[in-house]
């Protein structure tokens, strides 16, 4: 498979993770203003209620679009219609240079600071990690979505209350069926990490990695993604997914036998 045609199943599957997010709770995404788009092949979000970009992006130009001007004005006239700026995440390395030089004509550029990195593991056999002592993970379902929420919210408190909402909303009504798994991880009995696993076929996305502070340094999220793995291979799944920007959650995907794919990174009008 050409890096491009991977780039954009990879792009998809992020897209579907983060529009997941934003309209898993119904009232309070139309009260913050939330708008999703698939027009024109890209995926594209804005949100009334924060000028944060990761909120306010598009993914897919050049990857799972055309990289075409018409594509390009109609975006840009989304954005608008939003009151927002076009901010496009580019995946480095993997989009065609004729959508980089597009953009490049109509004023585009890299912005510093909005890093991401995109790593993919599509090798033949699953990795073996070595097991964490009194570790055990159990699927969660919408009766442990508090419990789960709580957890996943510690890892994740800089991003405000709204963000426990989301995923306790998130669990609670999609983590019953193939396309939402969640997954607590206890040691002994007691909730340490969580993680959820996108059914994307054919890529198997993983999102909301989190470990408790008193429990990290054990290699509790290392089993953590492991165990998702296990779950997507028995699926038939054989492409994985993950994002970070935290070299620790990097690290811990590179010793699985992950390899980082692309940087993701955001490009803004200058001109």
């Amino acid at each position: 498979m050409r890096l491009a045609e991977l780039a954009a199943l990879m792009q998809r599957t992020e897209g579907v993770e983060i529009t997941s997010y934003l309209a898993a709770d119904e009232r309070a995404a139309k009260q913050s203003g939330v708008r999703i788009s698939h027009a024109g092949g890209l995926i594209s979000w804005t949100m009334k209620s924060t000028d944060n970009g990761f909120l306010n992006r598009a993914l897919g130009f050049g990857t799972m679009s055309e990289a075409t001007g018409a594509v390009l004005d109609r975006l840009e006239r989304r954005f608008a219609g939003a009151g927002r700026e076009p901010r496009i995440a580019v995946a480095q390395g993997a989009t065609p240079r004729a959508a980089l030089r597009l953009l490049e004509r109509r004023g585009y550029a890299p912005e510093e600071g909005t890093e991401e990195h995109i790593y993919c593991y599509d090798r033949r056999a699953l990795p073996s990690p070595r097991a964490v002592d009194g570790l055990t993970v159990e699927r969660v379902g919408p009766a442990q979505a508090a419990e789960y929420a709580k957890i996943a919210f510690a890892s994740f408190s800089e991003r405000g209350p709204w963000f426990r909402g989301i995923v306790e909303a998130l669990v609670r009504r999609r983590a019953h069926g193939r396309s939402l798994s969640a997954y607590l991880g206890r040691i002994e009995g007691v909730g340490a990490a969580t993680g959820m696993l996108f059914d994307v076929r054919p890529v198997a996305g993983l999102g909301n990695g989190s470990v408790v502070r008193e429990f990290r340094g054990r290699g509790i999220q290392t089993a953590m993604i492991a165990h998702r793995m296990r779950v997507g291979w028995e699926r038939g799944l054989r492409i994985f997914f993950g994002q970070t920007q935290n070299p620790a959650s990097a690290h811990n995907l590179e010793d699985l036998g992950w390899r980082r794919l692309y940087t993701e990174v955001d490009w803004v009008r200058t001109t």
